[in-house]
């Protein structure tokens, strides 16, 4: 019998595709991989910055157009003298003002005029980082003639431009008590005396924790309303109307200084806002800033957060004496 030998080559070829991979190979893909968890990561890291860098962009912008806002529907109203067009001397309350010591009472004398009157910190002045400014209306009767109140919409008069301070811009008032027609400039029912129905409104910039809050000071709402966050430094600067009807921007001092008070026809205002929280990997090269005229030098702590400028020009209708254009 003869025997006979089949060799195995199934097997023989098994073994050779089951091959694993070399140590080479191994150490090869690992870097490969770290390459690339690295890209992943970088990328990760750099849309995060990027999200964060925008959010704080997002809320600064919204902080500076909330602060624009209520400084601009204050400021355009500057020197209003009410409906009944009594024209005021002056359209501010500044340094050589008096501060007000009495409370005049309202027609009927029962009812204060004010809540709170203005003070020597409450007078237009230049700061440093906060400049100072406080305009002067005077206050129109909100309600429709012969009304002592009026409390819907249909009871108040749609002439009335003015009876409110800064205090209220944020929340409007929804309804007028005796007060507000009895302390307007209404001849009939509001003060006696017309020049005595003047409201104030003050914005600054708080002191200690409130430092950065621009505020508000309202005299007859008689509240301290904050207005907006994060904001480093406000610039007022007043232009000052020239005979050839351009303007010349000019601080309170040189306007005190020139007493031009009543050649003042417009507002320029910067305000300074920075983000709520560090957001640059390293400190900042830019270590300074310019607002209108005023530069500002930010604190070695804070060189890590974003800042932006915001400005704008109001322009004073009430006090607009310039010649016509052809």
């Amino acid at each position: 019998m003869m025997n006979i030998k089949v060799k195995n080559h199934c097997s023989q070829l098994g073994n050779s595709s089951q091959k694993g991979l070399s140590l080479i190979e191994l150490l090869i893909a690992m870097v490969i991989g770290l390459f690339l968890m690295g890209g992943v990561i970088t990328m990760l890291v750099s849309t995060k910055g990027s999200d964060r860098t925008r959010d704080a962009i997002s809320e600064m912008d919204a902080n500076g157009r909330t602060a624009i806002s209520a400084l601009r529907q204050s400021i355009q109203h500057a020197g209003y003298p009410s409906m009944h067009n009594m024209p005021l001397d002056k359209a501010f309350f500044t340094p050589t003002d008096t501060v007000l010591l009495a409370t005049p009472k309202c027609r009927g004398g029962a009812i204060d005029r004010d809540e709170a009157l203005p003070r020597d910190m409450q007078k237009a002045r230049d700061r440093t980082k906060g400049d100072v400014i406080t305009i002067v209306t005077l206050a129109d009767n909100p309600c429709n003639t012969g009304q002592a109140s009026c409390t819907t919409a249909a009871d108040q008069n749609d002439k009335a431009k003015v009876f409110t301070d800064c205090g209220t811009i944020v929340a409007p008032a929804t309804s007028f008590d005796a007060r507000s027609v009895a302390c307007s400039a209404d001849p009939v029912v509001g003060m006696d005396n017309t020049m005595d129905a003047k409201i104030y409104s003050t914005f600054r910039l708080g002191s200690g924790a409130n430092r950065r809050t621009l505020l508000c000071d309202g005299s007859r709402s008689g509240t301290n309303q904050a207005i907006a966050d994060n904001i480093e430094a406000m610039q007022v600067l007043y232009g000052v109307q020239k005979d050839d009807g351009t303007a010349v921007y000019k601080n309170v001092t040189e306007v005190e200084a020139e007493t031009a008070w009543s050649s003042v026809t417009s507002v320029q205002i910067a305000l300074l806002l920075r983000s709520q929280n560090n957001i640059l990997q390293v400190n900042s090269d830019q270590t300074q800033y310019t607002l209108l005229d005023n530069t500002i030098t930010i604190d070695s702590n804070d060189l890590r957060r974003l800042f932006r400028v915001y400005t704008t020009t109001i322009h004073l209708a009430n006090q607009n004496k310039g010649a016509l254009l052809q």
